[in-house]
């Protein structure tokens, strides 16, 4: 039976919400791990560093894999080291399972069910007409999913940090029934017809893929430092936890409507040019965390604006790779520039981690944030808009 092209838009947001909600709700987990495991926030968050390496590198192998066994196979095997890779950490506390758990086998399960295979299969089977509206749905699941976990996972801290991580384990292994109806393969001939683009020449020789690695580079700096860091930054000011909660929830809430909004958007405009605003208004925005004194409406503020700008990257990166690398390619050259976005990621997670420990703040942070922002919207300013109708992209 064919799967109706708006309920793979469903299924894929839901998908999504479980990959990114879980992930980014571990940053609730290192605040009573520091107290009880007495292991140092560098320790602990070098591992969630190691993770989003890991997802990185994974990504793009996974891309690859499927085509040899098939998309769903490969998404399979990651939800269950997503899962068990959460669960073990809970069942036995020690650094070396935190790290192999908590940092590669549930990188490994993170970067085999995100958005590259899962945004190529949507947009295989949305007609073109809806891609651009439908991608930014899809993506915003990511966004739905961190609301939901935001408000959910310090609820269960406060029981116990191992029960929670246990509970998040348990979350991944829907990703499995999910994926059954989504990613098998479809009927010849079922597919929306393609618009394929040819790319030009060896892709890491492409101002286009450096210009979307590059901003996207700087995307996982921003999203991983504040998802990893937020409770112990709100801790450091004196403040209650649940405010770090309740601003990554409302940065969640506010994404949905961001992510939709700027995937419409995309599909009318030049993808680059809606990133390079984007990336203006985040390098503004992290500078004011260190000008303006912290407080609950402060960060309740930073929450509501960076809500509109947080994952509203995905759709249109997604729609530039589409558009200068060909949907036959997609999920191979979204993986790429997603690895990217995940050392990024390591170098927020971990620096935040390791300045926090060495100077007590983490100004420095927000200020390193600011300039790649500013950095990441200069180079997507001169991205040209017409692809152009080369040959098939390789690495080198």
């Amino acid at each position: 039976m064919q799967l109706n092209w708006k309920a793979a838009i469903a299924l894929a947001a839901l998908i999504l919400a479980i990959n990114t909600g879980a992930r980014q709700a571990m940053g609730f987990m290192l605040p009573p791990m520091a107290s009880e495991l007495t292991w140092g926030m560098g320790s602990l968050s070098f591992a969630l560093a190691i993770q989003n390496l890991v997802f990185g590198l994974a990504a793009p192998i996974a891309s690859k894999l499927s085509d040899r066994f098939g998309t769903l196979s490969v998404f399979l095997v990651g939800s269950l080291c997503y899962a068990v890779g959460m669960g073990v950490t809970a069942l036995w506390p020690t650094p070396t399972v935190w790290m192999l758990g908590a940092g590669v086998l549930a990188g490994i399960g993170i970067g085999a069910t995100t958005f590259p295979l899962v945004l190529a299969a949507v947009t295989r089977v949305v007609p073109i007409q809806h891609r651009g509206i439908g991608l930014g749905i899809a993506s915003a699941g990511g966004s739905f999913g961190q609301l939901i976990y935001s408000v959910a996972t310090p609820m269960l801290v406060l029981i116990d940090w191992k029960i929670a991580m246990l509970a998040l384990g348990a979350s991944c292994l829907l990703l499995i029934p999910m994926a059954l109806p989504l990613l098998r393969r479809p009927p010849a001939g079922s597919e929306a017809p393609a618009e394929d683009i040819p790319s030009q020449g060896p892709l890491l020789q492409d101002r286009r893929f450096l210009a979307l690695a590059g901003g996207f580079f700087v995307c996982g700096v921003h999203v991983a430092f504040i998802a990893t860091h937020l409770p112990n930054f709100v801790v450091a000011c004196g403040l209650p936890l649940n405010v770090a909660g309740n601003t990554l929830a409302i940065i969640g809430a506010l994404n949905i409507a961001g992510t939709i909004l700027f995937g419409a958007w995309g599909g009318r405009r030049h993808p680059p040019q809606l990133l390079m605003l984007i990336y203006l208004c985040r390098a503004a925005l992290v500078m004011a965390m260190v000008v303006i004194p912290p407080s609950s409406m402060l960060l309740y503020a930073f929450g509501a604006i960076m809500g509109i700008l947080w994952l509203s990257t995905v759709p249109l990166t997604s729609q530039a790779v589409a558009l200068y690398f060909g949907q036959k390619r997609q999920a191979f050259v979204f993986g790429m520039v997603l690895a990217a976005h995940q050392v990024g990621a390591f170098l927020g997670a971990w620096g935040g981690g390791v300045v926090y420990q060495l100077t007590g703040s983490y100004d420095l942070l927000w200020i390193s944030s600011g300039i790649f922002g500013l950095l990441a919207a200069i180079v997507h300013w001169p991205v040209r808009r017409e692809p152009t109708r080369v040959i098939q992209p390789q690495l080198a």
